[in-house]
C-alpha cells in the first residue's frame, strides 16, 4: 500500500541540525505541488551548538509530531549530527501507538534505526528537504524515486553490481555506516537477524571504514543477515596504500557469509540516488542479469 495520499499533511522535523538561515521555500513548494500540506516543527530555527536546539527541545518536537494525528509522515530537515543525543528522550510507547514513516538520510540513520529497534516504525532513506533543494531544484532521479516510494502501491528499483548472487527477503535496516555504528552497544541498535543490511558513507578514511565494518561484523546475529546492499562511499580517501580499497574492505566484511550482496547501488551522499525502505519487508535479487530491490 502507498505511504501517503494526496491531501495528507507531512511534518518537517529537525532531530539533528537546523535551518541555520538556509531557505526551505523550494522544498515546501515541491511538497505542495505533490498535493501535500506541510507542518513545521517549532525548532527548525533553533540553535544549540551544532544542533537545532537542545536535546530536550529536539526530542519534544519529535514526540509531539508523532502525537499529532493530522501528520501522516515525518521528513527530517537535514543531516549533520546530534540525532543520537535524543534517543533516550523519545516516548517509544507513544510512537508505537502512532506509527508514521520517517524520511531522511545521513544522521537520520540514528533516529530511523532506533525507531525500528524499539517500535518497528517504518522509514524511507535517501531524501532530505534542505539537502536535496540546496540548489533550488531536486534531481530528477531523486524526484521520481521519492514520488514512487511515497505514493505507489508497489516498487522496484534496479541498480548496482552483483557481487554475490542470490535472492533474499527481509526488512532493510542501516543507512550511513558511521552513524549506524554510533548505535552499537546501545538499546537502539536493531536486531540483525533476518534483515537486509544497507550501508553507505561520506568523508571517512578507508581504514576507518574497514574498522567500522568490522565493528558491525562483531554485532550479535550478524551471521543471520539475509542480504547486503552496499551504496556509495563518496570522498573516502586512502590515507596510506596499505589501507586498501573500498572493495578490499567489503570483501573482508562479507567473507564467510553466504548471502546475496549488491555493491555500487545508487544510494548515499550522491546527487542522484534511489529512495529505499527501512523497516519495511522487501525483496533483494542479485544475479549477472542485474540487481533489484522491490517492496
Amino acid at each position: 500500500m502507498s505511504l501517503l495520499n494526496k491531501g495528507d499533511t507531512i511534518g518537517i522535523i529537525a532531530p539533528s541540525a537546523g535551518l541555520q538561515n538556509k531557505d526551505l521555500s523550494a522544498a515546501v513548494a515541491y511538497f505542495e505541488k505533490l498535493g501535500l500540506k506541510v507542518k513545521f516543527a517549532p525548532n527548525l530555527n533553533h540553535e544549540y551548538r551544532y544542533m537545532a536546539g537542545t536535546d530536550d527541545e529536539r526530542a519534544d518536537t519529535v514526540n509531539r509530531m508523532f502525537a499529532d494525528t493530522e501528520v501522516k509522515a515525518l521528513f527530517c530537515l537535514r543531516g549533520g549530527a546530534g540525532a543520537t543525543r535524543i534517543l533516550d528522550k523519545l516516548d517509544y510507547r507513544l510512537i508505537k501507538n502512532n506509527p508514521k514513516p520517517v524520511i531522511g538520510l545521513s544522521d537520520s540513520t540514528a533516529l530511523q534505526n532506533a525507531l525500528i529497534a524499539k517500535t518497528g516504525n517504518p522509514a524511507l532513506t535517501g531524501f532530505l528537504p534542505l539537502y536535496d533543494f540546496n540548489n533550488k531544484e531536486i534531481d530528477s532521479n531523486v524526484d521520481h524515486s521519492l514520488q514512487k516510494a511515497l505514493f505507489a502501491e508497489k516498487h522496484t528499483l534496479s541498480s548496482g553490481i552483483c557481487h554475490t548472487q542470490g535472492s533474499a527477503s527481509g526488512k532493510i535496516i542501516g543507512g550511513c555506516l558511521s552513524v549506524l555504528c554510533y548505535l552499537c552497544g546501545t538499546p537502539y541498535f536493531p536486531d540483525l537477524s533476518g534483515k537486509i543490511l544497507l550501508l553507505e558513507d561520506i568523508g571517512e578514511k578507508n581504514y576507518k571504514i574497514d574498522l567500522m565494518l568490522n565493528q558491525l561484523k562483531q554485532q550479535k546475529n550478524f551471521n543471520q543477515l539475509k542480504g547486503i546492499i552496499i551504496g556509495k562511499f563518496t570522498n573516502c580517501p586512502v590515507s596510506a596504500p596499505e589501507d586498501g580499497s573500498i572493495e578490499d574492505c567489503i570483501n573482508d566484511f562479507i567473507s564467510g557469509l553466504n548471502v546475496p550482496v549488491i555493491t555500487d547501488f545508487a544510494y548515499g551522499h550522491i546527487p542522484s540516488r534511489h529512495i529505499l525502505p527501512l523497516g519495511i519487508p522487501a525483496q533483494l535479487k542479485a544475479d549477472k542479469k542485474g540487481c533489484t530491490i522491490s517492496w
